[in-house]
């Protein structure tokens, strides 16, 4: 069984400085880390995770809370935290909400009796009074994906994406527009600021359908009130973009001639789908390593924490289904 004083010796370091890199320690040179967790790789060490623990009072554990396992984004965003979480010696519990606060309540109760060292979350309902009491937990919460006053967050401004979004269907000539969500979420305010900025009237120009009776709904808007004409539909993530796509292509609607159509993501599904679709780019690889670098630094810190919000800058990938030059 290799010792961590063998990976000492082959990475030629003190003991104790092994000792801090595989327990997660940010007090180490990023390249004596690399060197270290290089030897840590090669020789296969496995460090006595109940020793390290009852040592540093840490369990190297951290919790990941996501709403929906089934959305290809978030596959994305587990694969780039644990691979990051790695770095530091830690390893990952994943739970899954499906966006139900009973469940998240449940997960939190869970995680504090497996005694995890932090916990990066999707909150189900960050208004509820209940998530705003885990600001008062002994045990570090970083927020993934949204916003979030009280918590330190890791995001992109859905707000500025869906401004882009407008912009972009504008240019492209459409002249009606559809927001597939919820009226509350900020991709749909964003959405509607531009389109009443550029001097459309949001009264009979603008159109939010819920997505649970996108099926009905839309067609019928469709097919009568919009006569299939001039139409840029922006949906709230790229799985629902696509069941949209389907229905579009049921009614035999020419996209993007008539209807454009925008996700949200940029999934592995909007390169696959034809034609293919245009949508918000969310930088995965960054939210991963910054939540867990914030994270990590608020186990360490304990005390004395700064909130920190990261905002990262969206894009949005232009594809077929909302270029009305294109051919396919």
């Amino acid at each position: 069984m290799v010792t961590m004083k063998e990976i000492a010796i082959k990475s030629g370091v003190s003991q104790s400085t092994v000792s801090r890199v595989v327990s997660g320690s940010v007090s180490v040179n990023p390249e004596i880390k690399r060197k270290v967790m290089e030897w840590v790789r090669k020789l296969d060490y496995q460090p006595n995770i109940v020793a390290q623990s009852l040592v540093s009072n840490k369990s190297l554990l951290i919790g990941v809370i996501i709403t929906n396992i089934s959305n290809p984004f978030f596959a994305d965003v587990i694969k780039a935290v644990e691979s990051e979480a790695a770095k530091y010696g830690y390893s990952i519990i994943l739970c899954n909400t499906d966006g139900n606060l009973d469940k998240e309540k449940m997960y939190i109760s869970i995680m504090k009796r497996y005694n995890v060292d932090g916990i990066l979350i999707v909150p189900s309902n960050a208004k509820d009074s209940y998530f705003q009491r885990l600001r008062k937990m002994e045990m570090p919460v970083v927020v993934i994906t949204q916003d979030i006053q009280g918590f330190s967050c890791v995001s992109i401004s859905h707000y500025l994406s869906a401004k882009e979004v407008a912009k972009h269907l504008i240019n492209m000539g459409y002249s009606k527009f559809v927001f597939i969500g919820g009226e509350e979420d900020e991709k749909c305010i964003g959405f509607k600021d531009q389109i009443q900025f550029s001097g459309f009237n949001v009264d009979k120009d603008f159109f939010i359908l819920s997505n649970n009776a996108v099926n009905t709904d839309l067609k019928d808007l469709l097919e009568n009130k919009l006569k299939n004409q001039g139409v840029g539909i922006f949906a709230y993530n790229d799985i629902e973009a696509l069941i949209i796509l389907h229905l579009l292509k049921e009614m035999k609607v020419e996209i993007p001639k008539r209807v454009a159509l925008v996700g949200f993501d940029n999934t592995f599904i909007s390169k696959e789908v034809s034609p293919t679709l245009s949508s918000v780019c969310q930088p995965i690889e960054e939210i991963g390593r910054q939540s867990v670098e914030i994270l990590i630094d608020n186990i360490c810190k304990k005390k004395n924490v700064v909130e920190k919000h990261i905002i990262i800058e969206p894009r949005l990938v232009v594809r077929q289904s909302s270029l009305k030059s294109v051919t396919y």
